[in-house]
Parts: structure tokens; C-alpha cells; sequence
């Protein structure tokens, strides 16, 4: 009974790093796009 209570909780843990990672890694997709946007707006500017 107590490993298994041992277990949810590691696997609990687990669980919540893995959230926070997916999250930066949704945070830095997210950056990346808005950068390349503004570089792609600053080409076609200065080709007009």
C-alpha cells in the first residue's frame, strides 16, 4: 500500500516537470514565431 502510494506520488512529480517543460517549450515556439514574423515583415519592407 505504501509503495504504490510511493509510486502516484513519483509519477505525480513526473508528471508536473513534464507540464512545466512542454509549457516553456510552447513559450519559446511562440517566440521564435513572432521573430521570424518580424523578420520576414522587415525582407518585404526593405524590397519594396
Amino acid at each position: 500500500m505504501a509503495e504504490e502510494k510511493a509510486v502516484a506520488s513519483e509519477q505525480k512529480q513526473m508528471e508536473e516537470r513534464s507540464l512545466s517543460v512542454f509549457a516553456s517549450e510552447k513559450k519559446e515556439d511562440i517566440t521564435s514565431l513572432v521573430i521570424a514574423f518580424a523578420l520576414a515583415v522587415l525582407v518585404l519592407i526593405a524590397l519594396k
